[in-house]
């Protein structure tokens, strides 16, 4: 069987198609079980599960109280009774054969601990169009390999991962402390422990991404903050890429301050960082306009810049807040141990 567990707070806009894509997945010989763990929504989304669930006897609803996302993860995580267990978000769309492909690739490389597909991002607006190409694109989202459409190999994660069932007994479950970043810092437990993820363009997946300026600057906010939390708890970055944006910004703020009190024969050199970075960005808006078109490619400066000075902002923040991860990690033993699939 394979268990999948999918955290869901007000999403009415995106969890009936998510869920019915995952219902249509090919069936393992084991059967296939859904396990949707909502926060309490508000937006009429509980009244959408209710349904699907009347209709559907391998879906159950459980409740988040805490309406937080690794909350969510591992209430999904306790209930599930499969060999495997998928992590999947309602944002997304999945091929009927996402979940299979998923155990072929586990059975075809059996040093790994967990299996996905590279994510593929897409926008139904203009300004989304344009966060799916900054969030594919190396300038927008550097050596990320999981954000690669094309990428087959290692990864330091899978964005829908689909677990052997062991991983959670070995590493413990998600930080219950982390808003966001929760995936990255259990993969980065796995990876310590000598686990390892393999990802295939062969399991596809559509991600929708945000459609407006304010929600992407939110949600890169909020990945910057959480990662000052898990980098002061394992006392170093998963990834030196995650320092880049903040080292960067406050590069660029100093470059601007400078220019402002220096002589005027050095106020060039000053804001030649500002103006490479500017220049960067809208060199592949104009690279992108041949096959996005002229209008997804003027915003995609506006929605990388977006990404990365929220992710700086973010971060910067959590240093002075204090950001702060759970010391330790539950592990699913005792009366939270997963149930014992047959």
């Amino acid at each position: 069987m394979i268990s999948v567990v999918i955290p869901c707070s007000n999403e009415r806009q995106h969890i009936e198609a998510c869920i019915l894509s995952i219902l249509s997945q090919e069936r393992p010989p084991g059967g296939l079980e859904v396990i949707v763990a909502d926060g309490l929504s508000e937006d009429g989304t509980r009244e959408i599960l209710k349904r699907l669930a009347s209709e559907h006897p391998e879906l159950r609803v459980v409740d988040n109280p805490r309406r937080i996302t690794p909350c969510a993860m591992n209430a999904g995580i306790r209930e599930a009774r499969g060999r495997y267990v998928a992590i999947l978000g309602a944002h997304c769309d999945y091929a009927p054969d996402y979940l299979q492909t998923c155990v072929a690739l586990l059975d075809e490389h059996p040093e790994a601990s967990c299996a996905g597909g590279p994510i593929v991002s897409a926008g139904r607006s203009l300004f989304g169009q344009a966060v799916a190409a900054a969030m594919s694109h190396s300038v927008g989202i550097g050596n990320a390999k999981h954000r690669h459409p094309n990428f087959e190999g290692y990864a330091e994660g899978a964005c829908y991962p689909v677990f052997r069932r062991e991983v959670f007994e070995k590493v413990g479950l998600y930080d219950e402390m982390l808003v966001r970043n929760q995936d990255d810092e259990l993969n980065y437990r796995l990876t310590k422990q000598g686990g390892k993820v393999f990802l295939s363009p062969r399991a596809r997946s559509t991600y929708f991404v945000r459609e407006s300026a304010r929600s992407l600057f939110r949600q890169y906010f909020e990945y910057g903050y959480w990662r000052v939390a898990v980098i002061k708890k394992h006392r170093m970055p998963a990834s030196f890429r995650h320092l880049v944006p903040p080292v960067f910004v406050i590069g660029l703020a100093a470059s601007l301050g400078l220019a402002l009190v220096v002589p005027t024969s050095w106020r060039l050199v000053m804001l030649a960082g500002p103006c490479i970075y500017g220049l960067i960005l809208c060199s592949v808006g104009l690279h992108l306009t041949r096959r996005a078109g002229w209008k997804v490619g003027f915003l995609f400066p506006v929605a990388a810049a977006t990404m990365h000075l929220a992710y700086a902002f973010g971060f910067m923040w959590g240093i002075l807040q204090g950001a702060q991860a759970s010391g330790q990690t539950e592990k699913p033993a005792g009366d939270t141990k997963l149930v014992k699939s047959g």
